[in-house]
């Protein structure tokens, strides 16, 4: 066979492309951190580019939580914040799909640390479908 691309069914995020294409695939075989997104007050993914982790500001943000929200839309996310707490809840209604409908929903809840200032708290909606909530120190 000449010339035969077979590509995974998973398809790599966009945020790990110039990472693996530093790297060799055995060295990258072991790195658990590209299989699940990290919980809430992980300060970022320690990819080996310090830069990239951090953010262009170079500060760490203080708390941060990423979801992966591909299958909703930015109108069906709901982001609360109540005594202490971070609510994030989303819903969509029945959608075709190949195996027939389905509606999907979804609540997680996490406890804020304490003293940390909700107006500095903000949510961005990635390409890829991540949402992103943080706060910077």
């Amino acid at each position: 066979m000449e010339g035969v691309t077979v590509r995974h069914w998973l398809k790599c995020p966009v945020r790990y492309q110039a990472w693996f294409a530093e790297k060799n695939l055995e060295e990258c075989k072991e790195e658990h951190s590209l299989f699940a997104l990290p919980g809430p007050s992980v300060p970022g993914l320690k990819l080996g580019n310090e830069e990239a982790a951090t953010g262009e500001t170079g500060r760490e943000p203080a708390f941060q939580v990423l979801l992966d929200v591909a299958q909703f839309r930015p109108e069906e996310i709901l982001i609360q914040v109540y005594e202490g707490w971070l609510l994030v809840k989303s819903q969509h209604g029945p959608r075709m799909d190949q195996h027939g409908f389905i509606s999907r929903s979804f609540t997680r809840q996490y406890k804020l640390p304490d003293g940390l200032p909700v107006r500095g708290l903000s949510a961005v909606l990635c390409h890829d479908g991540i949402l992103v909530v943080e706060t910077r120190h």
